[in-house]
Parts: structure tokens; sequence; C-alpha cells
């Protein structure tokens, strides 16, 4: 009773492995790109989004160029800006909740500078304000930060999965007659 109780548990956790794979779901930072944007360059500020943004797409399978001209695509983050607002005020008129706005704006482009794709995200975030406890609240906004840079890299990473009409990735099989023009536009912005 036993090994036929093992042996059940086992059978359904291949089975629920391999629809989940079939399905195309993958573990959050395991978001494989398309092999014609694999090899790419990034052009951004200095700093820890940057940094984000490498250590998340190498572990997508990216290998990050030395220079655009030795790379088949450029993503080029234009924008990588934070900026925090007041929220909410106390009955003195003193801010008692600030929130936190990082925005990015990104072009793929290939080695020659053509667009591929163009994108604006933002990540927002709320938290409240102790004047009592300057040094928690500091804190708590670079955790924040922190946190929306990881999320925003994530979603460019998501999108740059899904990039289909680049010319190296939609080539025709040599037996196939179909072709994909699929396009992202739900956050795409046009030149």
């Amino acid at each position: 009773m036993i090994k036929h109780t093992y042996f059940s548990k086992a059978l359904i956790t291949m089975v629920l492995a391999v629809t989940l794979t079939a399905c195309g779901f993958h573990l959050r930072g395991n978001i494989p790109l398309p092999d014609g944007i694999k090899h790419m360059y990034i052009q951004a500020p200095s700093g820890t989004f940057k940094d984000q943004l490498e250590l998340i797409l190498v572990n997508a399978g990216a290998e990050i160029a030395g220079s655009a001209s030795l790379a088949d695509v450029v993503l080029n983050i234009k924008e990588a800006e934070s900026e925090r607002t007041v929220g909410t005020l106390d009955e003195r008129g003193k801010a008692n909740s600030f929130n936190l706005n990082f925005t990015v704006k990104y072009r793929l482009e290939d080695p020659e500078g053509k667009k591929i794709r163009k994108t604006s995200l933002k990540e927002t975030r709320r938290y409240d304000f102790d004047p009592e406890l300057i040094i928690e609240s500091e804190s708590e906004e670079a955790d924040l930060l922190l946190d929306m840079e990881q999320d925003i890299a994530l979603r460019i990473v998501r999108q740059l999965s899904s990039v289909t009409d680049y010319p190296e990735i939609s080539k025709p099989e040599v037996d196939s007659v179909e072709s994909s023009d699929d396009e992202d536009s739900s956050e795409s912005e046009s030149d």
C-alpha cells in the first residue's frame, strides 16, 4: 500500500510538471529569451537597476556583449528614474506617507540603432512615514526601490521573451510556410 501511494504521488507530480511546462509556465526569474536576441549589449546609466537587469538577463540566458558592435541587439535604457511624492498628510499638514515611483523607458534596437521595440514601464509603492523613525523610513524606501527595480527588470525580460518580429527570430524554416508578425502593443509606444 505504501508503494502504491508513493507511485501515485510521483506520477501526479510528473504529470503536473509536464502540464505546467507545456503551457509555458516558468518560475519567476526563469524566463527564456529568443535565440536571436540573447547576445545583447546593455546601454544604461550605472547603478543598482542596471546591475539587477544584467543579473536577471543572464539568468534568462542572455550573453552580455562588451560593445554594441559585438551584439545582435542593444537594450538601450533611455530613462531609469525614481521619484518620491507626498502620499497623505496628517492633521497638522505634515507628511505621514509617501509614494515612491520608479519609471523606466527603454528601446530594443538592432546594432545599427533601428528600433525593434520601445516601451515605458512604471512601478509605484506607498509607505508610511514616521518623523520619529527617520532611519527606518529611509531603509524602507531603499528596500522598496530595490524591489521595484527587480520587478521592472523582470517585466522587461518577460517582454523581451515575447519578441517574435525581429528578423533573426522570425526567419521562416525551410519546410515552414508560416511566419509570425506578432506585435506587443499593449505597453509599446510608437516613435
